[in-house]
């Protein structure tokens, strides 16, 4: 997030240190002015010690009003940055609101959706769940539980190969020591963090310690996570800045997306600057793609760009032009109305125009952990 310290430092910079020349100037009148009355006073010119004393109340009338200036700029860069922080905060809370409908929808479409067609859609995720909850069992070597949970998988999901799998390790598991058990734990978490799953793998190690706490190879596991993850955000970041540095927009708002996931409060307000720019980047490609789709006479693919203007930007000047233009577009590309033979050149958008248009503010923030 932007604070008052990064944007609107070189305005509080500024006026300090014009403050500090005024007051110098002003402090050197002053002690001029004090020495000019004295010496009037001494030699009896009342005319001139006068004129002196009225110098000395401007000078100090001038720092009194040099000071409250300094104050009100101090209040006016704090509002500033405290407006921008709540607008932000705003801006945040609509996007979430936004995508907290969405999400409503896709629930309202799975609740019409049979259970047959549920279990289709979320397998791979109940297999995951399913073998997590064996490993588990395996561990506390519960292994009726878990060969009941294997019979399951087969008779009711049909995982027939995944099923002997399993129960091949689970003979292999009756048949290996404590350190062996351990090990193979340990190898699998591994394969986890090397999938980069770190809920998954900061459940099994919360198992793992549960059951040997004393073991030194299974404490070193949340160091051995958060090593991982460290590096990985490493790894983001070092590629983030790469595509950067190549101007590869769509890379870096991939990259940024993936970052999200991983950076603090602090790092993604150290990316802001960063972020605008790409995402003011992307924008222009998009308008680019658009104006050259509508040029050409390209309609499905003009109608393409301009929904995904709308989608991404949803709050910039490019789409609410876009928006007006999108009707006219859709009736060209299903037919409806044919185009005039000498297109209006005002319906594609000039490339003038899309460097001009607003990103939005929840287009402009960072992921934030």
């Amino acid at each position: 997030m932007t604070n008052e310290n990064e944007t609107y430092h070189w305005i509080v910079k500024t006026s300090r240190l014009v403050l500090l020349v005024v007051l110098t100037l002003l402090v050197i009148g002053l002690a001029t002015a004090i020495i000019q009355t004295v010496v009037a006073i001494i030699s009896d010119d009342s005319a001139k010690s006068s004129d002196h004393v009225l110098n000395i109340v401007m000078i100090l009338i001038s720092i009194g009003v040099a000071v409250v200036i300094f104050g009100v700029i101090q209040v006016l860069v704090a509002t500033l940055a405290a407006a921008e922080n709540t607008a932000n905060d705003m801006n945040r809370v609509a996007t979430a609101l936004r995508n907290q409908g969405l999400d409503i929808q896709s629930l309202a479409s799975l609740a019409r959706l049979s259970d047959h067609a549920k279990s289709l859609i979320y397998h791979e995720q109940e297999c995951e769940a399913l073998q997590e909850h064996i490993h588990a069992m395996l561990l506390r070597q519960d292994y009726k539980s878990a060969e009941a949970m294997i019979t399951r998988m087969e008779t009711t999901m049909g995982m027939v190969d995944e099923a002997a799998r399993l129960r091949k390790e689970i003979e292999a598991t009756k048949q290996a020591t404590v350190d062996e058990k351990i090990d193979a734990a340990i190898k699998r978490i591994q394969s986890i963090i090397d999938k980069r799953e770190w809920q998954q793998a900061r459940r099994e190690t919360k198992r793992l310690l549960a059951l040997f706490p004393d073991k030194p190879v299974v404490t070193a596991l949340p160091n051995r996570i958060r090593d991982a993850w460290n590096a990985y955000k490493g790894q983001l970041l070092k590629e983030y800045g790469e595509a950067c540095s190549i101007n590869d927009v769509e890379r870096s708002i991939r990259l940024l997306e993936e970052l999200d996931k991983y950076l603090t409060p602090h790092e993604a307000a150290a990316l802001t600057e960063s972020a605008r720019d790409v995402f003011k980047k992307k924008l222009h490609n998009l308008g680019v793609q658009f104006a050259i789709a509508v040029t050409e006479q390209e309609w499905n693919k003009a109608v393409a760009t301009g929904e995904e203007i709308i989608r991404a930007y949803p709050n910039s000047r490019m789409s609410r032009e876009v928006r007006e233009k999108l009707p006219l577009l859709k009736d060209y590309a299903s037919g409806v109305q044919q185009p005039p033979v000498l297109m209006d050149p005002n319906l594609a958008v000039p490339p003038g125009q899309m460097q001009a248009g607003q990103i939005p503010p929840e287009q402009q923030q960072p992921p934030s952990q």
